[in-house]
């Protein structure tokens, strides 16, 4: 099994065989920032796993296999780093951690869909298109998500965007008024009990009802 440690080291092998010097398990030690024991038990599972070669107390040399697996790890986080900082805005450091986080985790038709619209994100800004600019203005501007009743504050007021709720609770919130677009005001929270604006009239919810309707503060 190729776990995420897994693809760490055959990555940071590739990088490390790709400055054309001989690697040893210190080398690797350093640059993963652990200690050799570690390393050492590692590398074992990957010269079993058939992705390495180790000459005893000696370099590590990636077998055809491990190299292209460390390629393939290697480039998905050089993609998705410039996904982050070209596309996203992130800083150099943030997109690289965030890359690090996701890359293997991610499929390859996501992989390779986020690399086509990075691609054409690249085109539109060589050829100055003025939503590129737009798309960065919009980018910093903070996101309203809908919330449950039972983590608004009293005085919130928005539209309903979710009902949770389980049959029959479903279509008795609905027929009292909870349907989708609807203006809620939440009042009070008082003993446990929510009370609330809806379509003009005022209903007491107890927490369970109210855990089950969320809204889009305005």
């Amino acid at each position: 099994m190729i776990t995420a440690r897994i693809e760490d080291y055959l990555e940071e092998l590739f990088l490390l065989e790709s400055t054309g010097r001989t690697v040893t398990v210190t080398d690797l030690a350093e640059r993963l920032k652990i200690t050799k024991g570690t390393v050492t038990a590692t590398v074992q599972k990957l010269v079993d796993q058939g992705f390495l070669n180790h000459e005893r107390y000696g370099a590590l040399h990636l077998t055809d296999s491990g190299r292209r697996k460390g390629l393939v790890v290697f480039r998905r986080h050089e993609g998705l780093r410039a996904f982050f900082h070209e596309l996203l805005g992130l800083d150099r450091e943030q997109s690289s951690e965030m890359a690090c986080c996701m890359e293997h985790y991610i499929d390859t038709i996501t992989e390779e869909r986020l690399y086509a619209l990075l691609e054409y994100f690249r085109r539109a800004r060589a050829e100055r298109e003025p939503w590129v600019d737009e798309a960065f203005v919009a980018l910093e501007k903070p996101i309203l998500l809908p919330l449950p009743l039972t983590l608004s504050q009293e005085g919130a007021k928005g539209q309903l965007i979710r009902l949770t709720a389980d049959e029959p609770l479903r279509k008795r919130l609905m027929d009292s008024g909870f349907t989708s677009g609807t203006s809620v005001t939440l009042l009070q929270v008082k003993d446990g009990n929510y009370t609330v604006q809806v379509k003009r009239r005022s209903l007491d919810l107890p927490l369970n009802e109210a855990a089950t309707v969320w809204i889009l503060a305005s």
